[in-house]
């Protein structure tokens, strides 16, 4: 298996650092050749070029541009694939449709966050559509895992990951401030945060999400909500209507509970 890639984003500098003891390394492509230089030396393997080079890829491209350019890499590589060749981007909102048929496309998102080359994929869970014979076998070989999407459904998985990850590390955040408000240690902080979401996940994971719910929202201490929400809404002003809206979600959620129950 030979792989190529597209751009030197967190995702493919990860996947060839994970793979490039696995795998062949063909063409590292990138706009900055001094970059594409300082990988392929890092990895001790790779041909560094630009889009301005004359080259045809072999076997597997790993396309690793962001979401909003990502539509417009064919034209950006269509003089360099050749046909045999199987293009493979990483966005979890675009469908591997997004590129020609004849490519053979595929897309593998992996559910992490994704940092750089430290970044270890074994047990993380991909999820991959189009042609994904190739797709599997490179999950394979990072010791992850994965599940198919349709790709029609692409929008409606992502949108699911971002509430998962994104905006609870927003809250993360926002509780990091009421600690440091309150002069308590950040080691604390740490393990409270830690013990508080792996405990939730657990519970989801055994009971569901509306079996898990719990907290004052879910009790109806009025008093110590308005207390809360009073304290919220002085801190971040512009944020009051967010305390409110997943006070509105909790509620809803224990109704449903009730409504399932009866």
């Amino acid at each position: 298996m030979k792989i190529n890639i597209v751009g030197i984003g967190k995702v493919t500098t990860a996947i060839l650092f994970n793979l490039k003891d696995k795998v062949d390394i063909g063409y590292i492509v990138s706009r900055d050749l001094n970059k594409a230089k300082k990988l392929s030396d890092e990895l001790g393997k790779g041909i560094p070029v630009t889009y301005n080079d004359n080259f045809k890829f072999e076997d597997i491209v790993l396309v690793g541009l962001n979401d909003s350019t990502l539509p417009d890499s064919v034209d950006l590589i269509k003089n360099f694939v050749s046909e045999g060749n199987t293009v493979i981007h990483f966005s979890g909102f675009h469908p591997s449709t997004i590129f020609p048929k004849e490519w053979n496309p595929a897309s593998m998102h992996p559910n992490c966050p994704v940092l750089g080359k430290e970044t270890s994929f074994k047990d993380i869970v991909f999820g991959i559509e189009g042609n994904t014979k190739i797709t599997k076998e490179i999950v394979n070989l990072l010791g992850g895992k994965y599940f198919e999407i349709p790709s029609e459904s692409k929008v409606l998985y992502h949108l699911s990951a971002v509430l998962m990850s994104n905006f609870p590390l927003a809250l993360v955040y926002l509780a990091e401030k009421f600690y440091k408000n309150a002069n308590l240690p950040h080691e604390m902080f740490l393990e409270v945060m830690e013990s508080l979401l792996k405990t939730t996940i657990e519970n989801v994971k055994k009971n569901g999400t509306l079996n898990s719910i719990t907290g004052p929202i879910y009790r109806e201490d009025v008093d110590i909500v308005n207390v809360e929400m009073e304290i919220f809404c002085s801190t971040f002003p512009e944020l009051c209507n967010l305390f409110d809206g997943f006070i509105q979600i909790i509620l809803s959620m224990k109704e449903e509970k009730e409504s399932e129950s009866s």
